[in-house]
C-alpha cells in the first residue's frame, strides 16, 4: 500500500517530470522548424537570422516552454528610414503581397502535435505508475 509521503509528493514529482518532457519536446520542434527552414531558405541574404532566431524561453510557470521565431534578430525597418519595424518571420510563414507564404512553423507543429502530445501522456502515467 502507498504511504501517505508518496501522494504528498505526487504534484511535484509529476510537475518535475512534465517539466522536462515538455521541454524536450519544445526543443525538439523547435529543431524540427529550423530543419524545416533549411529546406525553405534559398540563400542567407534572403532570411537572415530566421534560423537563428528558432528558440525555447520559459513561460510563466514550470510546465510552460514557449517555442518562437523571430523576434529581435529578424525584426528590421519596413523600409530604410520609414521607422516602422518588420518581423521577417512573419513574411516567411505567411508571405506578403509580394513573397507567397512559405510555412515552417505551424506546419511543423501540426506535424509533431500528436507524437509530442503522446510523449507527456507517457510521462504522466511512467509517474502516476511509479
Amino acid at each position: 500500500m502507498a504511504d501517505n509521503d508518496d501522494f504528498e509528493d505526487l504534484p511535484d514529482k509529476i510537475t518535475k517530470k512534465l517539466s522536462a518532457v515538455i521541454r524536450e519536446q519544445a526543443e525538439r520542434l523547435s529543431q524540427a522548424q529550423r530543419d524545416a527552414l533549411q529546406g525553405l531558405e534559398q540563400s542567407p541574404d534572403e532570411t537572415g537570422h530566421l534560423e537563428e532566431s528558432c528558440r525555447v524561453e520559459p513561460g510563466e510557470n514550470e510546465l510552460e516552454w514557449v517555442v518562437l521565431a523571430g523576434g529581435p534578430l529578424t525584426t528590421k525597418e519596413v523600409r530604410e528610414g520609414s521607422g516602422e519595424p518588420f518581423d521577417y518571420a512573419n513574411a516567411m510563414e505567411w508571405g506578403t503581397s509580394h513573397q507567397p507564404a512559405r510555412p515552417f512553423f505551424y506546419p511543423t507543429y501540426n506535424a509533431m502535435r500528436d507524437e509530442m502530445q503522446r510523449a507527456i501522456e507517457d510521462a504522466i502515467n511512467e509517474v502516476l505508475n511509479d
